[in-house]
């Protein structure tokens, strides 16, 4: 099996049977990183592998773990010159493959057994620098998530103690008398806070548990519930972290395809091509990242699915039928085999005897970080929403009769629609409750309040290793070139097809890898000059493209969202992704079906918003 890699322009194949079959490997990634190969179909297998280990054995970090390892044997039975094997080893047992061009001289050389097995055993040392190197240690994933997932962990904590969370539970329980209304809320929840996924799900689940467990909802239930209103909801609200993000996103396809000579001449606006790099025209991009909001099929159909679920309109279905009648009948929210992933000090965690429950000691804390985290919007260098004004006038961003909303259009306060500091927003909130909680005094000592975070920490500290993994898988199948497999899936597709397809393949790389983010990375330059050679609707490929990342960011055990549902929902993770997946997969079906008709009705050039 062969292909061209589209970055590198390498040819690769994958062995058969049979000498003298080419093995063509990628040049060297950045300093510091594992050296990538186009591996072909082989760039999936780490992520199958930790998926499938995870749902069999109901345990995430066995599956990446063992996942992450077979990403360093890979490459190294593969390339084993890369990992150090002895030049006349590599040909030991004969020819099996032949690989070229890696000889100083540019020359061919084969691979025998014994090479690949070497390779195999000395690309262990891969595994390291695999987890070292993965997104999860970037600037932004550390100020972002890590720090994000400590500190609320730490926050919640301090809640417990200071009984705030008991405070948010009475005022619920006076408006809530069933069960029923404990789903509602625990939707309207997510709905109300979706400023950013990782957020939503820090908090809501956390908020929502003590309700939810009062009136007997499973904790799978309600990590359902979480979990469909972060990513899903997070992707419709421009506003949003993930707005400038997708304009991103976008803006490197259509980079992309200017570089591949497929982007249209009246859309050469979109791009700036003066100096020595083509960059994405930000502003331009925005109409068109407005069109799929309309065509994100995926984000409107699980939001709603979740909706008629919570109203008891849809059943219980399958395993999350089991859940919910054990939870009814035995008053168990968790089954008795379950692995919670809340640690059990965290979930038995008692109120302070100085405490006195009141919601707005949970109020407080929440609203700094809401405040902080929306107030970091505006303390940028570079705007990303400009509109054109008088001179150090600034920018009327919205006018509703004499009100003007001003953003000025460069400067320290200069408005970025996707700003939002989760780690600042976080950390400041912590030390708001702290404060709060001492001179109230429903923490009697530092002493206690230190506890009290100590035990948040540990609580979340399993979702944070989860999801170290996870981002190492992400790493794994970069290294392993999926992009370049992914682009040759598409070859000689019809253009009705390409919606639809695109969904499809886009949904099974988020689902392998877990991430929508790494995905659409992948994703948007494939599908963009794909759009502009075939003729499909260009809005509709997006949609479909931002709609196959959710998918796979909602239902993967090894997502980054899912795997935070399950930590402060409390539930057992893979019951979470058993329970949720026949959910997920019927609105994957109506999105996939939606993708095909519009396909065929929608002409190339149709579009909602004028771009």
């Amino acid at each position: 099996m062969e292909g061209v890699d589209a970055q590198t322009g390498f040819v690769w194949a994958i062995p058969a049977a049979g000498p003298n079959t080419y093995i063509n490997i990628a040049p060297p990634g950045p300093a510091g990183m594992v050296e990538g190969i186009a591996a072909g179909p082989w760039s999936i297998v780490p992520a199958l592998v930790a998926i499938g280990l995870a749902w069999y054995t109901r345990d995430a970090l066995i599956g990446l773990f063992v996942g992450i390892v077979m990403t360093g044997v890979l490459v190294g039975a593969l390339h084993p010159q890369a990992v150090g094997v002895p030049s006349d080893l590599i040909t030991a047992g004969g020819e099996v493959a032949t690989v070229q061009p890696q000889a100083e001289d540019g020359s061919p050389w084969t691979v025998g057994v014994g090479g690949i097995v070497l390779g195999g055993i000395f690309g262990l040392k891969l595994v390291p620098e695999i987890i070292a190197t993965a997104p999860l240690f970037g600037e932004w994933y550390v100020k972002n998530v890590l720090l994000a997932i400590f500190a609320i962990g730490g926050l919640i904590g301090l809640m417990i103690r200071a009984g705030a969370i008991q405070g948010v539970l009475d005022a619920l329980v006076a408006r809530a008398d069933s069960a029923a209304d404990a789903e509602k809320a625990a939707f309207l929840a997510g709905i109300a806070i979706h400023i950013d996924d990782y957020f939503n799900c820090l908090v809501v689940g956390s908020m929502m548990r003590p309700l939810t467990d009062k009136f007997d909802v499973s904790r799978a239930k309600l990590a359902y519930y979480v979990d469909s209103a972060g990513s899903p909801a997070s992707r419709l609200a421009f506003y949003s972290t993930w707005g400038a993000a997708m304009v991103g996103f976008i803006g490197g396809g259509l980079v992309e395809a200017q570089q591949q000579g497929t982007l249209p001449s009246g859309m050469t606006n979109f791009v700036n091509t003066g100096g020595d790099q083509v960059t994405a025209a930000t502003g331009a991009v925005w109409p068109l990242f407005f069109n799929t909001l309309f065509t994100g099929f995926y984000s409107w159909i699980a939001l709603g699915l979740a909706g008629l679920v919570a109203w008891q309109v849809v059943p219980n279905i399958y395993g999350m039928g089991t859940e919910e009648s054990r939870a009814r009948d035995e008053g168990k929210v968790v089954g008795d085999d379950a692995d919670p992933m809340i640690s059990a000090e965290m979930d038995e965690y008692e109120v302070s005897e100085t405490a006195t429950p009141d919601w707005r000691n949970f109020a407080w804390p929440i609203l700094t970080m809401i405040v902080v985290g929306l107030g970091a919007m505006f303390w940028r260098a570079s705007p990303v929403i400009f509109v054109e004004g008088k001179e150090g006038m600034g920018s009327t961003l919205l006018q509703l009769g004499s009100w003007q909303l001003i953003a000025p259009p460069s400067g320290p306060w200069a408005f970025n629609i996707g700003g939002v500091q989760l780690g600042l927003a976080s950390f400041s909130a912590l030390i708001v409750a702290f404060l709060l909680y001492r001179w109230k005094g429903d923490i009697p000592s530092n002493d206690d309040a230190t506890d009290a975070m100590m035990v948040g920490f540990k609580g979340i500290l399993l979702a944070a290793v989860i999801l170290m993994f996870a981002s190492s898988i992400q790493n794994a199948v970069t290294i392993l070139g999926i992009s370049s497999f992914v682009t040759n899936v598409f070859g000689g597709v019809p253009a009705f097809i390409i919606p639809v397809g695109v969904f499809l393949v886009t949904s099974f790389v988020s689902f392998s890898d877990g991430s929508s983010w790494s995905t659409y990375g992948i994703m948007f330059p494939i599908a963009i000059p794909l759009a502009f050679s075939t003729g499909a609707n260009l809005p509709l490929v997006l949609g479909a493209v931002f709609s196959g990342g959710i998918f796979g960011d909602h239902t993967s055990p090894i997502s980054d969202t899912t795997v935070l549902a399950s930590s402060t929902s409390g539930s057992d993770h893979m019951v979470h992704v058993r329970s949720q997946a026949p959910y997920a997969l019927i609105a994957a079906g109506i999105a996939a079906v939606l993708f095909l008709v519009f396909g065929l009705v929608l002409p190339e050039g149709f579009r909602v918003i004028p771009y």
